[in-house]
């Protein structure tokens, strides 16, 4: 049952080195500043005698030759396990056994892992101390390059990405005094990337006052919130037959081209789903008793959800909690770890204070923050965000505009947008531009930046998914080595809008403005709206359960990374 339970889907991400950037006498460059970058999770971590600590599992157990298990037993095995717990929750409505059995089989899969009541890890675990071994990953740089200019990951700040992101503010902050110092520098730029921007902000909060960051990027991250994640801990689901079709297309393509995300459903997961309901179906249990397929849909999803994001740990993560709705919160701590005075919520209350300790000092008011470290604290802040994806087709916000997995909405701070098939109005396109916002208006019409926190220094890249690379690189070095940098400027061919082309005629891909001539979407997303799905919703959700399933077996085991 628990190797089943560990079969994947994965996402193999890949993108082309960077586009090397070198001053000119007439750059407007500026004091040559370290850069730290912030990274985000799915790096190795290691207990405190330096062994790797895997978070994850072996994949089922007809892999291995010394196995007796073949794949045909361990999946009538899963099934015969979870059958009566299935029927019986439909048959009676009772729906709680399930979702302990399900615990109960793979929460010792991720026992190591898993953090305690307190949000502590369980077994001394470290950063990755091989890769990053000068006195917590300080190089002894005082200048890289053939330029003089420092890399954007010539300090790469490691981390306990699971932590609450004030578990670790006090190392970053001992670790920008330490760059400072080896470098003989008075300031630093700090960079995030998805996870990473909960610590940013953490440190930004507690120590931006002193002066010592001269400019932040914020890349593609998921501290304004997350709807993935926010949908999932709170129970917001929704079945879209246009969407899923328009995901598995998505999947195709990705996985065809080796360009963005590839996923690759896993045979043995859809199999064992895919059996399991089947039987259902025989029973006459599946559309009769519960009144339709969408009461099945919500009283599983409602204990499988709990069920897995603590068993796998991500629940127990502080820094996931980072991507919560703010408005999401209190409904998402109830449906995880019960309601107030509940067992499960005096078991984990300590965990739960860091939950809410964030919450207070950053997330309750995320306008007001931003504001302060850019206007009282003279922090130049950047952002880049991507789009020309949907999401992971269960939770209502499934249509967002997204890099596939944080909304264009969330990563830009504020950017105006309708979904991922729908272009803003003629009618608000045209209220922009006589208001004299029209620049603001990406050339697809899709995107309004004129409504972000930081307008004149957000840039927008399409057709590209979430994950580190080139796009990054690029914007976040030139916004870092050279004063007055603006969108708008275009500077070294860099627009407020471009388009990401993945190199199918080059060696590598490259960023390009984005144009009415190259704004064109991906295939999927007009193919979606032409060619409906036929399939059922049974079909849809047995394809929902596998990507569930699959998702957090591989993140967890670090496969997916959501954003390193």
């Amino acid at each position: 049952m628990k190797k089943v339970l560990s079969t994947v889907l994965a996402f193999v991400m890949v993108f082309p080195l960077m586009i090397p950037i070198t001053a000119t006498a007439n750059d407007g460059a500026y004091e040559k500043l370290p850069m730290i970058y912030i990274r985000g999770n799915g790096w190795h971590l290691f207990d405190e005698n330096g062994k790797e600590v895997k978070t994850g599992f072996d994949v089922f157990g007809a892999d291995d030759e010394e196995s007796t298990l073949t794949k045909e037993t361990i999946i009538e095995t899963a099934i015969n396990i979870l059958l009566p717990f299935l029927a019986g929750g439909m048959l009676a409505d009772e729906w709680e056994a399930y979702g302990d059995a399900l615990y109960e089989e793979l929460a010792p899969l991720w026992e190591d892992v898993i953090l305690d009541g307190d949000g502590n890890t369980k077994n001394g675990i470290v950063a990755d101390p091989g890769a990053y071994n000068f006195q917590e990953n300080v190089r002894a740089y005082q200048d890289t390059g053939t330029d003089g200019y420092y890399d954007i990951e010539d300090y790469s700040f490691v981390y306990d990405w699971r932590l609450s992101p004030y578990d670790s503010v006090e190392r970053l902050h001992a670790y920008v005094q330490k760059v400072m110092k080896t470098t003989k520098s008075s300031q630093v730029c700090l960079s995030s990337r998805c996870m990473g921007g909960g610590l940013l902000n953490a440190y930004l909060e507690r120590y931006g006052h002193l002066g010592h960051v001269k400019k932040a990027f914020y890349s593609d991250v998921l501290s304004n919130g997350c709807a993935y994640l926010s949908d999932t801990f709170s129970g917001k689901i929704k079945l879209d037959a246009k969407v899923m079709q328009t995901y598995l297309k998505q999947l195709e393509y990705c996985g065809e081209t080796g360009f963005g995300a590839g996923y690759t459903l896993s045979e043995l997961a859809s199999e064992f789903v895919g059996r399991t309901m089947d039987l259902l179906t025989q029973l006459g249990v599946v559309d009769t008793v519960l009144g339709g397929f969408e009461n099945l849909y919500t009283h599983l999803y409602q204990e499988f959800i709990p069920a897995i994001v603590l068993a796998t740990g991500y629940a127990t993560y502080p820094n996931s909690w980072v991507s919560v709705y703010e408005e999401d919160m209190d409904t998402a701590l109830n449906l995880v770890f019960g309601p107030e005075g509940s067992e499960e919520r005096q078991e984990n209350a300590g965990l739960i204070e860091k939950i809410l300790y964030y919450r207070e000092h950053v997330q309750k008011d995320l306008p007001g923050f931003y504001k302060k470290i850019s206007q009282d604290y003279g922090i130049k802040v950047g952002v880049l965000a991507r789009y020309g994806y949907v999401g992971v087709p269960y939770m209502e916000s499934s249509d967002d505009l997204s890099d596939a997995l944080v909304s264009l909405q969330d990563a830009s701070f504020g950017a105006t947008t309708v979904n991922a098939f729908t272009p803003l109005s003629d009618e608000y396109v045209q209220e922009k531009v006589d208001a004299g916002l029209g620049d603001y208006i990406s050339p697809d019409k899709m995107v309004d930046t004129s409504t972000c926190a930081f307008p004149e220094t957000t840039w927008i890249v399409k057709n590209c998914h979430h994950d580190p690379g080139m796009p990054f690189e690029k914007i976040a070095t030139y916004f870092f080595r050279y004063e007055n940098v603006t969108a708008s400027a275009n500077d070294r061919n860099l627009a407020r809008f471009s388009v990401y082309c993945d190199g199918s005629t080059t060696s590598t891909g490259y960023l390009a403005n984005m144009t009415e001539e190259n704004m064109a979407d991906f295939d999927w997303l007009h193919t979606a709206e032409q060619k409906p799905t036929n399939g059922s919703k049974l079909k849809a959700f047995i394809k929902w359960l596998t990507t569930l399933f699959e998702f957090f077996a591989k993140l967890l085991k670090g496969e997916i990374s959501l954003g390193k």
